[in-house]
């Protein structure tokens, strides 16, 4: 009886030790996108799984620049090292869906900017002259997070997008709510 209930505490033991390996966040980023030369506003949900691994769904809309708008759809998974109490590191990789809008394209093939890459992607020309292009692709890159209290972060993370024609460098500064 005694090992059965030293067993049965032990179970438990472990699985609230797990529990609390398993957090969830959301939060807010300032995003600037290097190819299109604009910044951005994110919002992110993140769940720690283990103490080290974490997957972040994010949606990032960068502000319209030279007639173009652009946003995406992340899903990343980050592998956390811890540097300090407070600290963490980590590399990302995961898949973007990006979408991309050009208002005023020149029907005759011609637009300064960004208009070259939008028609390399084989987007499609809308009938008032807009351009609409939208692309699945990969990110690889890495971040840094501070805990500044047992629910609030502040993260830095920089990621490349890439995606055919429309790829791209994303650097961001964000906070997030855990709990």
């Amino acid at each position: 009886m005694k090992k059965l209930l030293l067993t049965l505490a032990c179970a438990m033991t472990s699985l609230f030790a797990s529990a609390q390996a398993k957090t969830a966040a959301v939060g807010l980023n300032l995003n600037y996108g290097t190819e299109i030369e604009s910044l951005g506003l994110g919002v992110k949900g993140s769940y720690c799984f283990t103490d080290h691994i974490r997957g972040e769904a994010s949606f990032n809309y960068f502000f319209p620049k030279d007639h173009f708008t652009m946003w995406e759809i992340n899903a990343n998974a980050h592998y956390l090292f811890n540097i300090g109490d407070k600290f963490k590191v980590y590399p990302l990789v995961g898949l973007t869906y990006v979408h991309g809008h050009l208002s005023g394209f020149d029907r005759g093939g011609y637009y300064e900017g960004i208009g070259a890459p939008m028609r390399k992607a084989n987007g499609e020309l809308n009938a008032d002259g807009s351009y609409d292009t939208g692309k699945f692709g990969v990110n690889l890159g890495g971040g840094a997070q501070y805990d500044l209290t047992d629910h609030l972060m502040l993260n830095f993370e920089v990621k490349y997008s890439l995606v055919s024609d429309l790829d791209q460098c994303v650097i961001s500064l964000g906070a997030a709510y855990k709990f």
